[in-house]
């Protein structure tokens, strides 16, 4: 596919908002098989296994901006992906190792708007996979952040390894973006951060991401609260740190 060029005089494009859905981890199979009859498979990347390490400041500042429900939010991570197959109960692996790329994301949320950036990172899927979470060489990626202009604070720390599967879609007549996420976990814990965590923990919630430049949800989408889901805010990290430390906000 031909790739253009934007124009430079033009207007950066509208914020994009985002809407999430939660529902019980066990209802994801009937939650896929219901999009698939609504929505187009994404023509990159239909299906996928996500794993993020995400970083904080030693006090939790970016967990405290989500519990606090900040009007300003920002999360600081550095990601990598699999491929899994197309069986919605048995999901046959594709590919039996990470990748050879991963890629530092920075988000900022502003209310219901968000922005992102993202950039390559220097290690493999597989060297993140390997390395200790209290790995010295994990502090780098937040000076390279920083000298593209990422605005985070100074001194993260990796937290905590997040993993969980991804099936994406396009609504097909607003093109909006659709997610669901199931099976998440959390893995790896970098014991400096978390002292007396537990060493891993699995969530029973998934969660469906609706993403785009309109702030209504899409009509072909509207009985998925029918279908056991919950229009509510929802976050990965913080339902992680919750599940590990017992700690609940």
């Amino acid at each position: 596919m031909m790739m253009t060029k934007q124009d430079p005089t033009k207007r950066s494009p509208q914020p994009e908002h985002e809407t999430k859905f939660v529902f019980h981890n066990i209802q994801a199979p009937t939650l896929i098989r219901w999009l698939q009859l609504r929505c187009l498979p994404d023509p990159n990347f239909p299906t996928g296994i996500i794993s993020s390490i995400y970083y904080d400041t030693k006090d939790w500042l970016l967990l405290y901006e989500k519990f606090n429900s900040d009007y300003y939010k920002t999360k600081f991570r550095v990601r990598w992906y699999e491929g899994i197959g197309h069986d919605v109960f048995g999901e046959n692996r594709v590919n039996e190792s990470p990748p050879d790329c991963s890629f530092v994301e920075v988000k900022y949320k502003i209310g219901a708007t968000r922005e992102k950036m993202r950039f390559a990172s220097r290690y493999t899927g597989k060297e993140l996979a390997a390395k200790p979470l209290s790995d010295p060489d994990l502090l780098e990626l937040q000076q390279q952040a920083r000298k593209k202009g990422a605005r985070i604070p100074f001194s993260l720390y990796p937290a905590f390894q997040i993993q969980y599967k991804r099936r994406r879609f396009l609504e097909p007549n607003t093109r909006c973006r659709v997610c669901i996420d199931y099976d998440i976990q959390a893995p790896r814990v970098n014991g400096q951060m978390l002292t007396s965590a537990k060493p891993q923990a699995v969530l029973n919630t998934g969660v469906v991401e609706v993403k785009g430049h309109i702030a209504d949800l899409p009509g072909s989408l509207h009985q998925l609260t029918a279908l056991g889901c919950r229009k509510q805010a929802f976050s990965k990290y913080g339902s992680c740190y919750a599940l590990l430390t017992g700690l609940f906000f």
